[in-house]
């Protein structure tokens, strides 16, 4: 027989994140979640998890823990309805969300028996016939979710990676008891979740600080108190509120030296931490109980990061604020937080006795010359180290000031020294021609943009557009005038970068300058957030792009992760109603509010958007005519709130595509082609005729959706063709293909000599 040891359920979660759940037979009443840790890598979360495994040696509590048996992982998938609400009542949707399940089957020894857990939902049962377990575990799954809101079923669905490994508890116990200099009463809740920073500061691994901090200065006589008063630091991203608590915990480590002093701990953790692996019923409220209880009437100090997202409600509709609230405000627990302006108002209206039991330390952004004054001594403390010349630390700061508009000063400035940290060292200190172009990788803008010692004109700006976009000179010389403006210093600080919207027909070229412009910009068209508002239809739609999402896809992360893009709203006349009031705030003053109450900067985006409205009318009135052809101002003024026109720096009328521009767009198209690697690797050239061009561009054009069938008649003409003589004649290459029409409409021909 083996040797009973314990079975940890591995999770790789997205981001990077392990979580490491201890594994029990079965459950019994009024029974508490099972031990659980969350870290950046397996090692640190079994560290984590070891304190907790040893208490149940400890306590004669493991034997439900403790596993002879070997035990499979195998996977189900269930599909689940969804619920919505309807004025008539919450209705039970008919379309499905699918989703995989892991589960674990033992054979019992001497029956012939198989437990079966279900790791997520801690189910547990035995069975006789393993082929009759999906079914069992569907039904239940099935009951427990069906008619559950959209947004916990897709947290649930997420794809990870998942493992079960043997652990022994004597390891466990062995490790647990390794804290080196740590003579405090065992936490093993706050070990499992959060860090502590005054012993990273003891063992030289945290952060380093760097200057000085008078506001930080006033609070010293308060950690000569045997308990530090609960603290909410206020102040936008970047201003220092995180260097803040680094200071406080290398306060208190200076305060535990000696013989009489006192030992305390600063416990960092988050709410990601907090429910990390808590993926039963109760799990995570019972987490919260506990480390309250470990804290409570003690000296420790609790560090939650962001105040936003311990106020956020679970899919339970209860938060973690609402389990520490309690403590905080009886002084029983030391809890110490960050927020900005915006959010501190929400949190007043929200929780007002919890933010009154707080004292409230604004944290104002750092002037550019006190940010200057940091860059030398940071930059002797990354590794290896940075330094830059005077200018360019001027320049440094000018560049962050214009084009990193949603943080602050300083953390701006040091995460860029971090990042030239990274780079191949440089031999001296940078000068700043070579700081514009760190600055430049960095941020993905063309030095051209960056540098004010290049010229850079707005007929130069509209032809690099024009080389992509064919047949929409003038849409391009407005787009252009929007990045000369941002060159020039001229936009509007508290507004985004420019905010546009094209007007015309489907397949005339609108999407591609908005792929064109993004390219222009960051030299990627990735760069692109691409929003289609026809599907914004309902309030749970509207609801994904501001809600954070498992993957960091919606339209908050994409834009919190990345602050330089073009965003693009593609057929914003197909959104709900309720779309524009998004729009309002995205466009006007270039923020948004996420699901989580936390602010999302859009002043350095471009903003796009598109419309087809006023296409399909013959004689469309428009605000004026030009070469650019006829405008859709009727249509668009009877359509959109005159709010958000009023918001609009530019609408750009696109026209109908003539022949000629027909024929360049195949060119484009054949370019791309070129630099297919199949044709690379053969050294095939391709060459058309000017008949062949003229043929392809009326097949590839169609009078409702323009010149979006084009790609697909290249497609079936010529590479389907080209592709099938390839496969045929392996030995084919060194040769030029000369494409020509041929002689029956319909149809292209490839002439191969």
């Amino acid at each position: 027989m083996k040797r009973p040891s314990f079975r940890v359920f591995v999770t790789r979660h997205h981001g990077g994140l392990v979580s490491a759940v201890l594994l029990r037979r079965h459950r019994i009443m009024f029974d508490q979640p099972p031990p659980a840790a969350m870290a950046e890598d397996l090692e640190t979360a079994l560290a984590r998890l070891a304190p907790q495994a040893a208490l149940l040696v400890e306590d004669n509590a493991a034997e439900r823990y403790l596993w002879s048996e070997d035990l499979e992982l195998r996977r189900i998938d269930i599909d689940i309805h969804p619920g919505r609400p309807d004025p008539r009542g919450y209705v039970i949707a008919k379309a499905t969300i699918p989703i995989r399940l892991g589960y674990a089957a033992a054979k019992l020894e001497g029956a012939p028996l198989y437990r079966v857990l279900v790791p997520r939902f801690d189910y547990s049962f035995v069975t006789e016939d393993l082929e009759a377990v999906p079914d069992t575990i569907r039904s239940l799954v099935f009951a427990a979710l069906v008619g559950d809101a959209a947004a916990s079923l897709y947290d649930v669905r997420r794809e990870v990676d998942e493992e079960i490994l043997p652990w022994s508890p004597v390891e466990a116990a062995a490790k647990s008891s390794k804290h080196a200099g740590d003579d405090a009463d065992p936490m093993p809740t706050l070990e499992a979740v959060a860090e502590d920073w005054v012993q990273l500061a003891r063992a030289n691994r945290l952060r380093a600080t760097v200057g000085v901090d008078p506001t930080f200065d006033q609070l010293v006589p308060l950690l000569d108190e045997d308990k530090l008063p609960s603290l909410l630091l206020v102040g936008p991203r970047g201003a220092g509120k995180s260097t803040f608590v680094r200071r406080i915990a290398r306060g208190l480590l200076e305060r535990a030296r000696g013989k009489d002093g006192t030992r305390r701990r600063l416990w960092a953790t988050s709410a990601d931490r907090i429910v990390a692996g808590m993926v039963y019923l109760g799990m995570w409220q019972q987490r919260c109980l506990q480390i309250v209880a470990e804290l409570s009437d003690g000296a420790d100090v609790l560090y939650v990061d962001r105040l936003a997202d311990i106020l956020a409600p679970a899919s339970d509709g209860a938060s973690i604020a609402e389990l520490l609230a309690p403590a905080v405000v009886a002084h029983e627990l030391c809890l110490v937080a960050e927020c900005d302006e915006v959010e501190l108002v929400r949190a007043r209206q929200k929780y007002p006795a919890l933010i009154d039991a707080m004292r409230v330390i604004r944290m104002p952004e750092a002037t550019p010359a006190q940010a200057i004054a940091l860059l030398e001594p940071y930059g002797q403390r990354t590794s290896p180290q940075v330094a830059l010349s005077h200018e360019a630390g001027r320049r440094l700061v000018e560049l962050l000031a214009a084009f990193r508009r949603e943080t602050a000063f300083p953390g701006k400035a040091l995460a860029f020294l971090d990042y030239l940290a990274t780079r191949p060292p440089h031999p001296a200190a940078l000068t700043v021609g070579e700081l514009t172009e760190a600055f430049g990788a960095w941020s993905g803008l063309p030095v051209d943009l960056l540098s004010p010692e290049r010229a850079l004109d707005t007929a130069q700006i509209a032809a690099e557009l024009q080389r992509g976009v064919i047949g929409q000179d003038a849409a391009c010389a407005v787009a252009a005038r929007v990045i000369a403006r941002l060159k020039a210093g001229l936009d509007d600080p508290q507004r985004p970068v420019g905010s546009l919207l094209f007007a015309g027909p489907t397949g005339v070229g609108k999407t591609e300058l908005a792929k064109q412009l993004a390219r222009y910009l960051f030299g990627d068209a990735e760069r692109l957030v691409r929003v289609d508002m026809s599907e914004l239809v309902t309030g749970a739609a509207i609801a994904r792009l501001i809600t954070p999402s498992p993957g960091g896809t919606s339209l908050a992360d994409r834009i919190r992760r990345q602050p330089l893009s073009v965003v693009l709203f593609d057929e914003v006349e197909k959104a709900d109603a309720a779309a524009f009031d998004l729009l309002l705030g995205v466009v006007g003053e270039g923020r948004l509010t996420d699901a989580l109450g936390r602010l999302v900067d859009f002043r350095m985006a471009l903003i796009v958007m598109t419309t087809n409205l006023g296409a399909a009318d013959p004689r469309p009135a428009g605000f004026s005519s030009s070469e650019a052809g006829v405008d859709h101002g009727s249509a668009i003024r009877a359509f959109f709130r005159p709010e958000l026109l009023g918001r609009i720096d530019s609408i750009l009328s696109f026209r109908p595509l003539p022949p000629a521009a027909l024929e360049k767009i195949v060119e484009l198209e054949l370019d791309k082609l070129r630099q297919r690697p199949g044709l690379v690797a053969r050294n095939l050239r391709l060459e058309m005729s000017p008949a062949a061009r003229a043929r392809l561009a009326i097949l590839g054009h169609d009078p409702k959706l323009g010149a979006r069938p084009l790609r697909r008649t290249i497609e079936d003409l010529v590479v389907a063709p080209l592709a099938e003589r390839m496969a045929r004649t392996p030995s084919w290459r060194d040769a030029t293909v000369r494409i020509q029409a041929a002689s029956e409409p319909g149809a292209a021909d490839l002439t191969i000599p």
